[in-house]
C-alpha cells in the first residue's frame, strides 16, 4: 500500500515539551535499549510519530 501526501503548510507552533533522555525500553531477548522520550506538556489525545532507523 503507498500513500502519497503533498503539504504546503506554514506554521508557527509555540509548544513546551517535556523530554525523557535515555529511557531504557527493554527488548524481548532481555536486552534494554535506550531512547529519549518528546512529548507535549499537559494532556489530551494526541498524535505519535515513531522515528525508525535501520
Amino acid at each position: 500500500m503507498t500513500f502519497t501526501v503533498d503539504v504546503d503548510v506554514d506554521v508557527d507552533v509555540d509548544v513546551d515539551v517535556d523530554v525523557d533522555v535515555d529511557v531504557p525500553v527493554p527488548m524481548r531477548d532481555g536486552t534494554a535499549l535506550a531512547t529519549d522520550v518528546w512529548r507535549p506538556e499537559g494532556s489530551g489525545p494526541l498524535p505519535a510519530l515513531l522515528p525508525r532507523t535501520p
